[in-house]
């Protein structure tokens, strides 16, 4: 079989993987689609770990990672996806991990608070009580990295412009996956690329922005960028939030942030989640390891 070929069967059976984690499921039941978000990657491969335990970091139920090897001096925050309303360390520990051990670092995954039930602002608020204590333990904002995926890479963003306000100091860097950071759902992609997105669509995002929000839209896209570290950004080329990320990217270049902007053809919403199956995702997270080890000094 040709390379291209066998490209698009893992691609195909990446998509067709995603598509039905949710299937049959009621989406008025929290519980049941939390759960069928949970199971569907909980038990995806991880590296040897020195250290698998949950912690709490200020309150925060975290899960705390040291893959064998990795220096637990050195942190990855990872803030996980969901639409605000799914998603745990359960659910992502996997890619998590993946990305710690290439970069050879610890990883925490803070189970922050859920919508409807915990309304913004209470996910920022646990992601940010999270970052300080894992300051308050010693470790060097030079050697961390808050980092997240969909609406996790939206909450990581708005940690940093929070930390900002607050005069703490600001992580080494941001690492992103498709970040949700416009919940008003504003960017052209919405429109260009909603027969190409096998998964998102713009009502979807709608309801559970709503859920998260109350009344109300929130873009992280309208706050003042400055003084924000660099970021490293990865999004695929056939999904409806393609737009947020070219656009976050730009506000923070004419802000002064470095930032590295990855657009990976054909790919749909957090691809990398697919490592098991996708030779892209694999790439993808290789890149994100070595670019985190190259920004906490490692």
């Amino acid at each position: 079989m040709s390379t291209v070929a066998t490209l698009v069967g893992e691609l195909a059976q990446a998509r067709e993987a995603v598509a039905g984690r949710l299937r049959g499921v009621d989406p008025t039941n929290f519980a049941a689609m939390r759960a069928a978000y949970d199971a569907f990657a909980q038990n995806d491969p991880m590296p040897e770990m020195s250290t698998h335990s949950e912690i709490d970091l200020g309150g925060v139920s975290c899960l705390g990672l040291l893959p064998k090897g990795a220096s637990g001096d050195h942190v990855i925050i990872w803030v996980h996806g969901g639409g605000f309303a799914m998603g745990s360390s359960r659910s992502h520990k996997g890619l998590a991990s993946q990305v710690a051990v290439r970069a050879k670092t610890a990883t925490i995954l803070p189970d922050y608070r859920l919508a409807p039930e915990h309304r913004h602002p209470a996910a920022l608020e646990d992601c940010v009580t999270a970052y300080r204590a894992v300051l308050a333990e010693g470790v060097s904002p030079n050697h961390i990295i808050l980092a997240g995926d969909s609406a996790g890479g939206g909450l990581a963003v708005a940690t940093a412009l929070r930390l900002k306000e607050l005069g703490v100091a600001q992580p080494a860097a941001m690492m992103l996956l498709s970040p949700w950071v416009d919940l008003a759902n504003r960017g052209w992609s919405h429109g260009a690329k909603a027969q190409r997105d096998p998964f998102l669509t713009s009502s979807g995002l709608a309801t559970r922005a709503q859920e998260y929000l109350g009344e109300g839209n929130l873009s992280i896209l309208d706050a003042d960028m400055r003084g924000l570290p660099p970021a490293y950004i990865q999004t695929g080329e056939a999904e409806i939030l393609m737009s947020d990320s070219t656009t976050l990217a730009e506000r923070l270049g004419a802000a002064g942030s470095p930032v590295t902007l990855e657009i990976w053809p054909e790919m749909f919403h957090i691809f990398q989640a697919r490592y098991p199956m996708l030779s892209q995702a694999r790439e993808a997270i290789d890149r994100l390891g070595l670019w985190a080890a190259a920004h906490v000094g490692q």
